[in-house]
This record gives structure tokens, sequence and C-alpha cells, in this order.
């Protein structure tokens, strides 16, 4: 196992998001970002996440030898994408540390702190989502659940408190339906993406046991990649 060569809250942190649409990578320093970067479209992303990064290090002066951790959402999301950010990190990282964030998780940590439960979702195929409910301080408070919207919102609404904040990408085409079941709660846009708020996330959790070699780090995949059914051997967050 890779160890940390210092505490998270100290280390320089690479986070790299391509698991939706919308690509995106930061630098931190703890969790004091150093710069962030979006790009392009979910087809661009193998195309442009190294060019992007290269631009990324030049920017803030920062060798990537300096990085002590690697993070990468790990899924749910797009086949491609999620495999595009892992090759990416497996390549840079070495045999330094890597720490993998689940979507959702990363969600509910960019809108913690704001006295409020939060529902994170994240979309999945078929008009699919995932997500759980978490605490005011980003922790998972249910079990996470997948399916379609409204059995899977039914479930988790159970486990909130009222007017929870609603975060995450698949919040954006149900905005209307979510509104309908959560009145009056508020909405918390990403539109930075989710790699600032994954390097933050890893300077406060990141830890010599929850992070891993570059080649143990897995997608989480709900649903096979050839079959599109449900997975037999989902990859376990960290």
């Amino acid at each position: 196992m890779p160890s940390l060569t210092h505490p998270a809250s100290d280390s320089l942190i690479f986070a790299v998001d391509t698991s939706s649409s919308q690509g995106s990578i930061a630098l931190s320093r703890g969790p004091s970002l150093l710069a962030t970067r979006m790009f392009g479209e979910a087809k661009s992303h193998s195309q442009l996440l190294l060019p992007t990064t290269a631009d990324l290090f030049k920017e803030t002066g920062v060798d990537i030898s300096e990085v002590d951790i690697f993070a990468a959402v790990i899924g749910p999301g797009s086949f491609t994408g999620l495999r595009v950010s892992l090759a990416c990190v497996r390549g840079l990282a070495g045999g330094r540390p890597c720490f993998g964030g689940v979507a959702s998780d990363v969600a509910a940590w960019a809108a913690r702190d704001r006295g409020a439960d939060v529902l994170a979702l994240t979309p999945l195929f078929h008009g699919e989502i995932f997500g759980g409910v978490y605490n005011a301080a980003g922790d998972l408070v249910t079990a996470r659940a997948s399916g379609l919207f409204e059995p899977v919102v039914a479930s988790l609404k159970m486990h909130a408190s009222a007017g929870p904040l609603l975060v995450g990408s698949a919040t954006v085409p149900h905005r209307d339906e979510l509104a309908r079941v959560f009145p009056g709660s508020l909405f918390v846009d990403l539109p930075e993406g989710l790699a600032p708020h994954l390097a933050v996330l890893a300077s406060a959790r990141a830890t010599e046991t929850n992070t891993c070699r570059p080649g143990d780090l897995l997608p989480f995949y709900l649903r096979d990649p050839f079959t599109r059914g449900p997975s037999a051997a989902a990859a376990k967050p960290h």
C-alpha cells in the first residue's frame, strides 16, 4: 500500500472527474484550491483531459511529480468516461496513493455545512438515478439507492428531514418533479464540476486505509459494461 508523505490536510492533491458529460480537474494544497479547469463533452474527454491537465500544471507552476494524492470520481457514470479518468490517474500516479470518490458522495460534500440534510442524486442509464441521503456534514446516512426516479426518491424521502438540500447532476433534468416532492427545498448547482469538491473531500478524508495503489483504483459500476445488466461485483467505494 502506498503511504501518504504527510497528512492529507497538507497534501498536494490532483483530482479528476470524467464521469459525466462535463469533465473537470482540480489541484489543491489540502483544502485550498490552487486551480480548476472544466472541459468538453463526454465524447471528447479522451482528447481533452491530458492537454487540459498539462495547462493546469503549467498555470500553477507545479510539477506533477510534486503531487501527493491523485483522486478520481469512480462512478457511477459513463463507462467510457470512467475509463478515461482512471487510466489518466493510473498513468500519472506511478506508485503514489490514489483516492476514489463516488459521484453522489462528492456532490453531497459540496453541499455540506449548510444546516440541512442533503439529497444527492446522480443519473444512470435509461432514466434511472442513483443516490442517498447525507447529513449536514456530508456523511451518508442511508443505504445507497438506484433505480427508476419515482421509487428511488420516495424511498430516500422517508430518511430525509424536511427541506433537504438537493444536489447532483440528476437534479437538473428532474428539477420540477423534485420541487413538487420537496417543496421549498433549495437546489445546489455545481457549475464548476465535481473535481474541485473531490480534491477538498480527499484532503479531509484520505488516509492510509482508504487510499490505494493506482492499479487498485476501480470503477464503481452498477451495470455490467458489456450487457448493461446489473453488475455482479460492483467495486466498493473508498
